[in-house]
């Protein structure tokens, strides 16, 4: 357990010495190990926000769901949605790097692609946690934070630079996973971890939204 920690802190500033670290080891299971981490946090996010009579207050569910239920159902779909992302991520970036004349394994790819997705996801996931908490706490009502967040105000900039880091962090991790697993160059890698990360919020999108 200290390893598993140790190793995932490290993936937060030196990335490629995390994913050395991971491939030494039983590294198919540690991958599902690390997504446990932000499946868990997610769904407990919304937990929290169901419970805070949370909804959202700019967009339309793009399922056919009711915004006054949008955090009830989400619940139980994040998770699987989430889950579904990381295999279809890997996956792509799997056959886009063995089409590229990489040799690493499928094991390999979908594991680093979990560590960077759990070390990735924290780019927004603290402020998740933190707003949904204080809903639940009615600290801050959530109907209110919901559209402070969505018109000028310091809210909407916090969210926005949170956003900015998930941008970055995503396609960053996605190309150190690449060149760890299957050792092609950095325009290939960069190449396959953006489109790797295209395909992963789609999906993600599809889900969450």
């Amino acid at each position: 357990m200290k390893k598993f920690f140790r190793i995932y802190f490290q993936a937060f500033y030196r990335p490629a010495k995390a994913f050395e670290s991971v491939l030494q080891g039983n590294y198919f299971s540690a991958g599902f190990r690390y997504m446990l981490i932000p499946l868990g946090l997610y769904t407990l996010m919304y937990v929290m926000l169901f419970l805070g009579r949370g909804a959202p207050s700019t967009f339309t569910p793009w399922l056919n769901i009711s915004k006054e239920n949008y955090y009830f159902w989400n619940q139980f779909l994040v998770a699987p949605g989430m889950l579904l992302s990381w295999f279809a991520a890997a996956a792509y970036m799997q056959v886009a790097g063995h089409a590229m004349k990489g040799k690493g394994s499928f094991e390999a790819m979908l594991s680093l692609t979990g560590l960077s997705i759990s070390v990735a996801m924290w780019s927004t996931l603290l402020h998740d946690l933190l707003m949904s908490f204080f809903s639940m706490v009615r600290v801050i009502d959530a109907h209110q934070h919901e559209i402070a967040m969505n018109t000028p105000t310091v809210w909407r900039a916090i969210l926005w630079t949170c956003f900015v880091i998930y941008f970055f962090a995503f396609p960053a991790l996605f190309y150190r996973t690449v060149r760890a697993v299957h050792s092609l160059g950095r325009a290939a890698s960069l190449f396959t971890a953006i489109t790797g990360f295209i395909v992963f919020q789609l999906i993600f999108l599809i889900f969450n939204r």
